[in-house]
């Protein structure tokens, strides 16, 4: 893959939404209701960035193509707002402004450079993966479960994309600079799998984990990541 092989991959997957049925009639029982409004109101929110700060950084990567690509990117995480916002609608939950959680998140991307925002970027991507399978698995509603599974399927090529990008940080380090920070995205994954266990539990604990559960699975999709990183054509073959 190249930056021009991702900004093709992400125009053509545009209507990856296209196939969801909103006529479905089945809403969340109040059961569900309870477990999932705060969580996914927080969720809806962080998916919502405009990226300002982002496409700052962006400007100055020498790629070509990169900064069309993380506007698409971008395009597409809204894309995941929307269509989540859109289903709350239909289920009566408001939208929600601000969150301390998300405002955070947002201050991290601002620190320091496209590496940074890029860490702080893939650490939610990754923390995705583990979200909404359990959010997919805590209801009935045929709709929730749609609108889970292709999220899913996008953030899979979210993180591979990410991973492409630190991978070309990270082949120009030094020994101790990646073993710095392969250490800070671990602490930062660490401290994140807590903040969100202890806000969105209840949808958690509904689909099936545990708190050791949820953090080994998470932890699980940072290695494969990692991984990734490490295994692109051109990286040395270890954090060494």
């Amino acid at each position: 893959m190249n930056y021009l092989s991702w900004k093709n991959y992400f125009e053509s997957n545009r209507n990856h939404f296209a196939n969801i049925d909103w006529d479905q009639t089945a809403n969340l029982s109040a059961g569900e209701l309870s477990s999932i409004r705060s969580s996914i109101q927080q969720f809806q929110k962080g998916e919502q960035s405009e990226g300002k700060h982002l496409f700052s950084f962006a400007k100055s990567f020498p790629d070509p193509y990169y900064l069309d690509t993380m506007r698409l990117f971008i395009l597409e995480e809204q894309t995941h707002a929307r269509i989540l916002g859109r289903f709350m609608d239909k289920e009566g939950i408001p939208r929600i402004k601000h969150h301390w959680v998300d405002g955070t998140f947002r201050w991290l991307r601002k620190l320091a450079g496209l590496e940074n925002t890029i860490t702080v970027l893939v650490t939610a991507e990754i923390i995705a993966k583990v979200y909404y399978k359990a959010l997919g698995s805590c209801t009935n509603s045929e709709l929730l479960q749609q609108i889970c599974r292709q999220i899913l399927k996008d953030e899979d090529q979210h993180i591979a994309f990410q991973a492409y990008t630190l991978h070309i940080f990270y082949r120009e380090k030094r020994s101790f600079a990646r073993l710095f920070s392969r250490n800070w995205h671990r602490l930062l994954m660490a401290v994140t799998i807590l903040v969100v266990w202890l806000h969105h539990r209840k949808v958690l604990q509904a689909g099936g984990y545990y708190f050791l559960s949820f953090f080994f699975e998470t932890f699980q999709v940072y290695f494969d990541m990692e991984k990734q990183v490490r295994t692109i054509p051109g990286l040395q073959p270890a954090w060494l």
